[in-house]
């Protein structure tokens, strides 16, 4: 399996295309991906990273020419057996360059470094090694169970999760465990839906697991014959929208009727800034057939390489039987240190700092847009997660506004144009960018498009 959690860099003249080729190479080579693997599609590798279609296609060319991939009719593009080839490849190795000069980056896949206390984190972390025993084995397969009990308190406390140890599976990201968890369903129907305009990583999980994808709203459930399977994000920003009480019944009704399960993928469910966060679906009267998965690369760090699910007790002796299947892919080390973060109260404390912050963040921003922008868009969500989503009135496409913004040295996220959509829609996440950051950023933009 191609992975996906790694950082492309604008600042550097190696070219986009190029890094991504010594990345699958390298894949390659540590045979991550073996012979006849197959890659994913130009389309889904490009919405997958917010590339352009022509970077993937210029770095798949790039590994036809190398001789690390071949491209068959009706198959796509698939990995070559290297211990095959006749001649040895010629690796290329990119020497240091003049970076350029840093972007001011809305988009989603970093934090302010600022916000973490890593003297703090540091200090668990000895804690833990003092414990020869912590270092000595490779550790739980389901998880650290000193993690998985503070775990079990800490999302009950936060996120109203009802969840005894026993139902909580740790790993190293919603891969791994989306990885697991497909593995362990006991549905014959492959079949999920996921909430519009989907998601792109985990559809690839599913799909590389021979399940089969499509995308169903609100309205479906009453109306249409869904898949056993569906996928929501209560929180989406690319949704813009939050699930209304009403629909968290209808959502629960659904699956009690059909024996269906949800998989309720929480992403940043604490940040609600002018009210208070609503509970986790899982944790509602009917809520046993809803699969949860949180995560801490926004709360902590995305480097720390944890996230986690929570099994519903029905599934558990399915996963039971093939627990033997699936090695721990998280740090055993890192699952302690986080384990002593939570139960001494730390992370309680972090979280609250962070909303706090985050808050004012967001007040800034849609100030410095309305002041900036007037008119000329519109704040269409802004009170949970950490973007806020702008309609903006213009004939210019929304790929288009991502390629003049990238030109000035801001990135944006631009978001899948449809039919039903009059104006470009975008989002601009406020995690990493840094207060006195957003306003030159914003006035950047308008030049790119409006000046």
């Amino acid at each position: 399996m191609l992975d996906l959690d790694f950082t492309l860099t604008r600042q550097t003249t190696v070219p986009l295309y190029k890094q991504l080729a010594e990345h699958i190479k390298k894949e390659i080579r540590q045979q991550h991906l073996k012979s006849a693997d197959k890659l994913p599609s130009i389309r889904k590798l490009a919405a997958v990273l917010n590339l352009s279609r022509t970077t993937v296609e210029n770095t798949y060319n790039l590994l036809l020419t190398d001789g690390y991939i071949i491209s068959q009719p009706q198959k796509g593009y698939l990995v070559v057996n290297l211990q095959e080839t006749e001649t040895p490849l010629i690796v290329p190795s990119f020497a240091p360059k003049i970076p350029e000069p840093p972007l001011y980056d809305f988009a989603n896949n970093y934090i302010d470094i600022h916000t973490f206390n890593t003297a703090l984190w540091r200090r668990c972390t000895n804690n833990t090694l003092k414990t020869p025993a912590n270092i000595a084995s490779y550790g739980e397969a389901q998880g650290e169970s000193k993690l998985r009990e503070a775990l079990a308190t800490y999302s009950y406390e936060s996120r109203g999760v009802l969840a005894a140890p026993e139902q909580i599976v740790i790993g190293a990201g919603l891969q791994s465990l989306l990885a697991i968890l497909l593995n362990t369903l006991p549905i014959t129907n492959k079949k999920a839906a996921f909430e519009p305009p989907g998601f792109a990583k985990a559809e690839l999980i599913f799909a590389s697991a021979g399940w089969q994808v499509e995308q169903f709203t609100m309205q479906d459930l009453e109306t249409q014959t869904l898949p056993p399977l569906l996928f929501i994000s209560p929180t989406n920003p690319y949704k813009g929208t939050m699930l209304t009480a009403n629909e968290r019944i209808e959502l629960l009704n659904w699956a009690k009727h059909t024996n269906g399960f949800i998989i309720e993928d929480d992403y940043n469910g604490e940040f609600r800034y002018f009210a208070r966060p609503t509970g986790a679906l899982q944790g509602l009267e009917g809520g046993d057939n809803v699969i949860y998965f949180g995560s801490f690369s926004r709360l902590l760090m995305p480097s720390l390489r944890i996230s986690y699910m929570v099994l519903p007790s029905k599934l558990l002796p399915y996963y039971r039987e093939k627990s033997l299947l699936f090695n721990q892919t998280s740090s055993t080390i890192e699952q302690l240190t986080l384990a002593e973060f939570i139960a001494a109260g730390h992370l309680g404390r972090h979280v609250r700092r962070l909303r706090k912050l985050y808050a004012q963040k967001n007040i800034l921003l849609r100030q410095y847009l309305q002041e900036i922008f007037g008119e000329r868009i519109e704040v269409t969500a802004y009170t949970s997660g950490l973007h806020i989503k702008l309609r903006i009135k213009t004939a210019t496409s929304g790929k288009l506004l991502y390629q003049k913004a990238l030109t000035i040295g801001v990135r944006i996220i631009s978001l899948p144009q449809t039919p039903q959509m009059v104006f470009p829609e975008i989002l601009l996440s406020f995690a990493g960018i840094k207060e006195e950051e957003l306003k030159p950023a914003l006035l950047l933009l308008r030049k790119a498009w409006f000046d």
